[in-house]
């Protein structure tokens, strides 16, 4: 049995060595360069009609929202009112937008004296297209002074969107 188990290990290993060494042939030679004559052109083929694709109606634009009007002596509320819906909304942070209406001498010439004043603010294109003033107590000619200040300041975010900022001094 130990000799027919070494006959049959011997005839795989010679087979396998066979297989590898017997399966070579020689390079192909290169073949001859025919003469170069034209090819018989073949006959063109009849065209075929190309069914067309149905093509596709333009998709209309999304219509353009409207710019909003402003008028002069709106509230934060009216000017909230007048953007229209869908209008693109840029949010600019309260630090930026309160920058311009930080500076006391913006009103210095009102003269607020002790008055406790509280303003909200929109502003639209870096301009204020809305303004609430209340002052503590009530002072109607302090009011009117503060918002015609606050109408000749501008912001350096100017962007075609609604913002508020409110500011208490």
């Amino acid at each position: 049995m130990v000799r027919l188990m070494r006959e049959l290990a011997a005839v795989s290993v010679l087979g396998l060595f066979l297989m590898a060494c017997g399966g070579s042939q020689p390079p192909a030679e290169p073949p001859e360069a025919a003469p170069l004559e034209a090819a018989p052109t073949p006959p063109p083929k009849p065209a075929e009609p190309v069914a067309e694709e149905p093509k596709a109606e333009p998709k209309p634009e999304a219509p353009a929202v409207a710019e909003p009007q402003f008028t002069d002596g709106m509230s934060v509320a009216d000017a909230e009112k007048a953007v229209p819906r869908g209008a693109e909304r840029a949010n600019i942070d309260q630090e930026t937008m309160s920058k311009p209406i930080q500076d006391v001498e913006v009103y210095e010439p009102c003269k607020p004296g002790t008055a406790k004043v509280k303003l909200k603010i929109a502003v639209w294109d870096g301009k204020a297209v809305g303004i609430d003033v209340t002052t503590t107590p009530k002072n109607d000619k302090l009011s009117a002074c503060i918002t015609e200040r606050i109408k000749g300041l501008k912001w350096q975010a100017r962007v075609k969107s609604l913002n508020t900022v409110e500011y208490s001094f």
